[in-house]
């Protein structure tokens, strides 16, 4: 199998990696290689002996192609469902579905399947009350179902339901959610949900699910270990907030699925990105940060689009290859974009890498 990681400095322009290097996520993990150099795929040599008619009456078997997009935090919503001046749930009805991942629509498109974290209640039901959350500040996210439609607008098919907003306004909310979001077709996973996907034979499992506390992964590997799939990628929610280098606990546990059997980890929860690191062959992003983020107006202005593509014969994946879009959080209200200052994108890529602290390049 061979492991590419590319990282994209516009949607048009691929910068190819030539040489590799190491970080660590914090003084204490272990140095990982976070690029690799492709490698030249070895091919056995043909059988000479073969007859011509032996050699044609099989054709090579067709590979298949699957591309996957991921994206942080998406807040399609105001706290208590508010519709203000300077609001999301006042600036969707004006301005319509396709405003907020327009930037993003070709892209999203020409992938498989683009995933997200959905951190907020659909619901049109009077009845759905907030729950009594036991802490402040507290928020609660809601918007009409009528805005299911801005996934369907931006090519999202997949988001996650486990997170510590999809209960916001308790069952009858969270029913009123999944709901909305079946009768949009669009797929939700959560942490007693995990989704199959399929394409010409070769499956991949997705396992949307929190993680919020040390030893919690084995729960996790342990439910993922009992699903067939060709591939198995742990899209989570956990960690501490608004902090740029992940926990402890978190890091050690996300290494142990990959222990386990996990193929690829992503998480999400600490509303900013944190670094990127290869361990054992594997790809663990410890944070996507934010993405359309109707939660606030003012949350670090970096995140990223992981893009993964996996290609297999037979059953078999022969090549990995991931991108790196660096992205804006907002290039108008509620709004992200692709960023196109090198400068910027450069400064992006170093914090991934675990070279400096943060991804603003300060």
């Amino acid at each position: 199998m061979i492991k590419k990681l590319t990282l994209i400095m516009s949607v048009v322009c691929a910068i190819p990696i030539i040489c590799a290097c190491s970080f660590s996520t914090s003084p204490s993990l272990p140095q990982a290689p976070y690029l690799t150099l492709p490698q030249e795929m070895t091919t056995a040599a043909p059988d000479i002996s073969a007859t011509p008619a032996e050699s044609e009456t099989e054709p090579p078997p067709e590979p298949v192609t699957i591309t996957m997009s991921f994206i942080g935090d998406c807040m399609l919503a105001t706290d208590r469902g508010g519709e203000y001046e300077g609001s999301f749930n006042l600036l969707a009805k004006e301005v319509g579905p396709s405003y907020f991942f327009e930037n993003f629509t070709e892209l999203f498109e020409s992938d498989d399947w683009t995933v997200a974290n959905l951190e907020n209640v659909f619901t049109d039901n009077p009845d759905a009350k907030t729950r009594n959350k036991g802490y402040t500040p507290a928020y609660w996210y809601k918007s009409t179902t009528a805005n299911t439609a801005i996934l369907n607008e931006g090519s999202i098919e997949i988001v996650s339901l486990a997170n510590n907003h999809s209960e916001d306004y308790g069952k009858i909310g969270y029913d009123d959610t999944r709901a909305a979001l079946e009768a949009a077709d669009v797929m939700w996973g959560d942490n007693e949900s995990i989704i199959t996907l399929e394409k010409e034979g070769f499956t991949v499992a997705l396992y949307c699910t929190t993680f919020y506390y040390t030893g919690y992964d084995r729960i996790i590997s342990d439910k993922m270990a009992k699903v067939d799939a060709d591939y198995k990628i742990v899209y989570f929610h956990g960690g501490t907030e608004r902090v740029h280098e992940p926990d402890e606990w978190k890091a050690a546990g996300a290494r142990r699925m990959i222990d386990n059997g996990i193929d690829l980890v992503i998480g999400g929860h600490p509303h900013v990105l944190q670094p990127i690191e290869i361990y054992k062959g594997k790809t663990i992003v410890h944070s996507l940060g934010n993405f359309v983020f109707g939660g606030s107006r003012s949350e670090e202005n970096r995140t990223i689009v992981y893009r993964i593509t996996l290609t297999a014969t037979e059953g078999e994946i022969t090549d990995i290859s991931d991108e790196i879009i660096p992205c804006y959080v907002y290039t108008d209200l509620y709004k992200p974009g692709i960023i196109t200052d090198e400068a910027q994108i450069a400064a992006l890529h170093a914090f991934l890498a675990g070279e400096t602290a943060s991804p603003m390049g300060e």
